[in-house]
């Protein structure tokens, strides 16, 4: 989840972890987003392929400092959301 309040963006998990530190690229994105934003979703990271690859999101969430500023030129990670339309 994203959520953007008072100038401070929340990336949290299902759990309530804040994992802002682990993805500051989507955190970057989440500050252009109104004040009083929630917005629920999933990060995803790609493999070379374009393939969604849950083990290198793993390996994100795992690291710290200049680590993580390396891991998001090399891996970013991306917020996805979706929507559902019926008939």
């Amino acid at each position: 989840m994203v959520r953007v309040g008072a100038g401070r963006v929340v990336l949290c998990s299902r759990r309530g972890t804040e994992r802002a530190a682990a993805c500051p690229e989507v955190a970057a994105g989440g500050a252009q987003l109104p004040d009083a934003t929630t917005l629920d979703g999933e990060l995803v990271v790609r493999d070379t392929a374009g393939r969604l690859a849950f083990e290198r999101l793993q390996n994100r969430l795992t690291r710290r400092g200049a680590d993580t500023a390396h891991a998001a030129e090399e891996r970013p990670a991306y917020f996805v959301t979706g929507s559902c339309t019926g008939s």
